[in-house]
């Protein structure tokens, strides 16, 4: 396991990973970001706070990412089922 040390919303975390630096340090600046702009934006004037809100912030765009995703799945699943059909069909 790698020791990393990850900056975010100005406190300093010492993080151990099994993936190498640069993959925890792209996530820290994710959430540091996301934690300026909700502070930003809403002003919660505590860090515990604005960090809830992040997090909920993050897993409502994955899960809508998730949704996303499964629709295309979806859709692509029915295009390649209407070809096969076509083609076996034609037999």
């Amino acid at each position: 396991m790698k020791s990393v040390v990850v900056s975010v919303f100005g406190s300093d975390y010492n993080v151990r990973a099994d993936s190498d630096g640069e993959r925890v340090q792209e996530i820290a600046g994710i959430v540091d970001r996301k934690m300026r702009e909700i502070d930003r934006q809403f002003n919660q004037g505590s860090s515990t706070r604005t960090a809830v809100l992040t997090c909920m912030n993050l897993v409502d765009d994955h899960l809508l990412q998730r949704r996303e995703d499964a629709r295309w799945v979806s859709r692509r699943v029915g295009v390649l089922v209407r070809k096969l059909e076509s083609v076996l069909g034609g037999r």
